[in-house]
């Protein structure tokens, strides 16, 4: 549905991140319902009209009430674009496209013919907030071994494409998620500086028709090409399914804090080094 809340916010001369400590929430998410990625509830309505000074039913409007936006008109300071990306990764052995929105609201459509890694990677996007579009096509009648690593490979390379050199973001992320009888922690750093620990065990060989050695390739692969210090832990479990799903929620909802925006620092590297990656 069509909104005017950024032509109301530009009237007040107010930045996204402005509108959004006035409301209580993030200046991506402001971006999110200005560009109807974000549906306008009732009490979001409420809340925006609070801060822009306005009633709701004046946030809603067509095209032709809208001026149109003049050709490489600056964003106001503040704004925030919508950090995307798209890989395409084709060989012999899989065929992949991946698109990811950091600034998303974990909205999703997956398909790598592994139900139980589409499971993950929908656990994944959920509890992140990045969208994530993902096909996958691959030698699935060897095994699943090349569409488990080379699906993390392409998600990691769209994350870290998406991000850019990194100006802005908290960088670290942790986070404890308890799933029943399992409990594991998932601490990272989108440092640029790629390296993994693992530990966690599994008393099975196999979840559905996957097996539980890929899942490490799966955290190995992804944290080398997205370009993050990784640490995953499972402290206890006994059920196999609750350990690994705890481990993609727990690295969602790390990566969800890693990502954000800091808007004390939003357009600055979060190093002293003014840089991050490499051997820096």
């Amino acid at each position: 549905m069509t909104n005017r809340i950024q032509a109301l916010r530009k009237q007040k001369g107010l930045s996204q991140q402005e509108l959004a400590q006035r409301i209580g929430t993030s200046g991506q998410q402001v971006g999110n319902l200005e560009a109807g990625r974000r549906k306008l509830t009732q009490d979001w309505m409420e809340r925006l009209a609070a801060g822009l000074e306005c009633g709701p039913a004046d946030l809603l409007g067509s095209p032709a009430m809208q001026s149109a936006p003049k050709p490489n008109t600056p964003l106001a300071p503040g704004d925030l674009t919508m950090r995307t990306a798209t890989i395409e990764r084709n060989t012999k052995e899989t065929r992949i496209r991946v698109t990811v929105n950091l600034d998303g609201g974990g909205e999703y459509s997956i398909s790598t013919g592994i139900g139980f890694l589409d499971h993950m990677l929908e656990q994944l996007s959920r509890h992140s907030l990045i969208d994530l579009e993902l096909k996958a096509k691959g030698d699935l009648h060897i095994d699943f071994h090349h569409t488990t690593e080379d699906t993390a490979i392409a998600i990691g390379e769209a994350v870290s494409r998406a991000l850019g050199d990194r100006a802005g973001i908290t960088r670290y992320g942790d986070a404890r998620i308890p799933m029943d009888e399992t409990l594991t922690r998932v601490t990272l750093d989108a440092s640029n500086r790629p390296y993994l620990i693992w530990r966690v065990e599994f008393t099975r060989p196999k979840l559905g028709e996957m097996d539980t050695e890929l899942f490490k390739e799966w955290f190995q692969a992804f944290a080398q090409a997205a370009g993050i210090t990784l640490h995953v832990e499972n402290i206890y479990g006994e059920n196999n399914h609750h350990i690994v799903e705890s481990c993609y929620k727990g690295l969602a909802r790390a990566l969800r804090q890693a990502i954000e925006i800091d808007p004390r620092k939003s357009d600055a590297v979060p190093s002293t080094k003014g840089v991050l990656g490499g051997s820096l």
